[in-house]
């Protein structure tokens, strides 16, 4: 059938890979929409290490049953539409036995460590299927981003009341700011793109500042009267922001790191223990996050509307990897619509 491929380091060409039958517990999905992730740009530029070459992208999908297996329960139907939990579990690892299914030891994200959604169907477990009933093809697109800045602004614990600087406005953190703000968070978003910036205003981030403006410490210190943010987040992956995060975060505060950067930093432990902070890594999210993505978006219908940047059709997906290269400070999150054309079993 149909598949995009990148096949190295900015090369990239629709291919094929063989159409998975259903065993008696999988079904089939067709896939309607594809949202493009940050992890597929970077293996698209050749700076994912996770990734083996050639791969097909994509792990962020809204999709329809087409096909269902013999022992698939009765609560699923054909012409079903839903999102799909991207990730694998072994079930025995220390993270599987502590039910933090989303860090599993042996985890092989879809189109990262395994062929992902970029083609015209996709087989799985039933149980990976999460049906959103009522929600159109864009929002349920929507889903699995939003989920991982819900996990991790939820590893950041109890927030209400407290002061939180958030590094970093793609999607993700737009799922990291609006789950604090659920939860009584008073929060400053840090980004450089003017776009974003406004963004979070509208979305209702407390202040959103340019982290290059000359005047980004001095507001820092007034809103939190120079003690420090109780939590500070990062969605960027930059190791500048691990040295700013342990000098900003106040006295048995907690820092959250959520984006990847994969230089060494050297750094001061002293303080970590002298402040005695709490320092949390967030990867993926749990089937808890992605409902709570799928309640965030129905009761914000406006969310798609300014989270959806640009489409294209599939036939253009290598057109959109170029338009994300070249606009990436605008840029939230680009979409990819797959029509009864693209499909083909061959």
């Amino acid at each position: 059938m149909k598949a995009f491929k990148i096949e190295s380091k900015g090369n990239v060409a629709f291919g094929s890979v063989e159409y998975e039958t259903p065993k008696s517990d999988e079904i089939v999905v067709a896939v309607k929409v594809l949202g493009l992730c940050g992890s597929d740009l970077k293996t698209y530029h050749g700076d994912n290490p996770m990734v083996q070459y050639p791969i097909v992208p994509g792990h962020e999908i809204a999709c329809e049953i087409v096909e269902i297996g013999s022992d698939v329960p009765s609560s699923l139907s054909l012409g079903d539409s839903g999102t799909i939990i991207p990730y694998t579990t072994c079930g025995t690892c220390p993270a599987c036995r502590a039910k933090r299914y989303n860090t599993c030891s042996s985890n092989k994200t879809l189109g990262v460590a395994r062929h992902g959604a970029a083609r015209s169907f996709l087989t799985l477990n039933h149980k990976d299927f999460i049906a959103c009933k009522g929600m159109d093809y864009t929002d349920i697109a929507l889903i699995e981003p939003l989920s991982v800045g819900i996990h991790a602004a939820n590893r950041a614990g109890e927030v209400n009341g407290k002061k939180v600087l958030l590094y970093g406005f793609g999607i993700v953190g737009v799922g990291i700011m609006l789950e604090l703000k659920r939860k009584g968070a008073q929060v400053i978003v840090a980004d450089i793109s003017d776009s974003k910036l406004q963004l979070a205003i509208e979305l209702g981030a407390d202040i959103a500042l340019d982290s290059r403006d000359p005047l980004f410490e001095e507001t820092l210190v007034k809103f939190t009267n120079n003690q420090g943010f109780d939590v500070v987040i990062d969605a960027v992956g930059a190791g500048s922001i691990v040295t700013s995060a342990l000098e900003k975060t106040a006295v048995a505060g907690t820092i959250v790191f959520v984006g990847y950067h994969f230089d060494t930093i050297p750094f001061n432990s002293k303080p970590i223990v002298s402040k005695e902070l709490s320092v949390f890594g967030s990867r993926n999210a749990l089937l808890a996050d992605f409902m709570g993505a799928i309640d965030m978006l129905q009761k914000n219908p406006q969310l798609k509307d300014v989270l959806a940047s640009k489409r294209f059709p599939f036939e253009e997906i290598s057109e959109a990897f170029v338009y994300w290269d070249q606009n990436r400070g605008s840029v939230m999150k680009i979409l990819i619509d797959l029509q009864e054309e693209d499909r083909g079993y061959e």
